[in-house]
């Protein structure tokens, strides 16, 4: 069997035929980007096969952030709380398994900052040293999505690590803080 991380940076040639009219589209991007076609091609199959092709296996519904954000507008705070915490957890385990086969607390957040690389609305950023985790989610939804993300937070921190996270609440960033036991450390 290959190695998958030495697979990522090996390239291979292959010949595709194209329209013209796309490959002005991908020139003028790659132009507009400062970067090259190649480089956007393979970012675009890249982006496909790790988001939009899993999004759709999954059944995650894709709606407009203005339909959303009044969707949450039309929530009172303690109905978000209760959803982050019954339905954040649980529905990150879920795709973890059903993606990676591996729904682990370190794995759910090695899952979660992977996003990051392909959808810009959502950013995780996670960092691991000595038991010392600092869970940091930035979103573009504002403080009613922060509701959410602060308790489904909590809650996993709490089920996963069975410890009490500090958590600090933005706008747009929460972060969560906590030390686990080592021998309560994820396997």
């Amino acid at each position: 069997m290959s190695n998958p991380s030495k697979d990522e940076h090996k390239t291979i040639l292959k010949t595709i035929r194209i329209s013209e009219s796309l490959a002005r589209s991908l020139e003028k991007e790659a132009d507009d980007e400062g970067t090259t076609v190649n480089a956007d091609i393979n970012s675009i199959l890249n982006r496909h096969f790790t988001w939009n092709k899993k999004i759709l296996e999954f059944g995650i519904a894709q709606i407009p952030k203005p339909l959303l954000k009044g969707i949450l507008e039309g929530c009172d705070d303690d109905t978000l709380a209760r959803i982050g915490r019954e339905i954040g957890p649980a529905v990150w385990k879920e795709i973890a398994e059903f993606w990676i086969q591996d729904s682990s607390p370190d794995k759910i957040l090695d899952m979660e900052a992977s996003w990051s690389k392909v959808n810009p609305n959502f950013q995780t950023r996670v960092t691991r040293e000595d038991g010392a985790y600092t869970i940091t989610m930035r979103h573009d939804l504002g403080p009613k999505w922060s509701i959410i993300t602060e308790n489904a937070l909590r809650e996993f921190a709490k089920i996963s690590f069975h410890v009490e996270p500090q958590i600090s609440t933005g706008e747009s960033v929460v972060t969560a803080r906590f030390k686990v036991n080592p021998k309560n450390l994820p396997a």
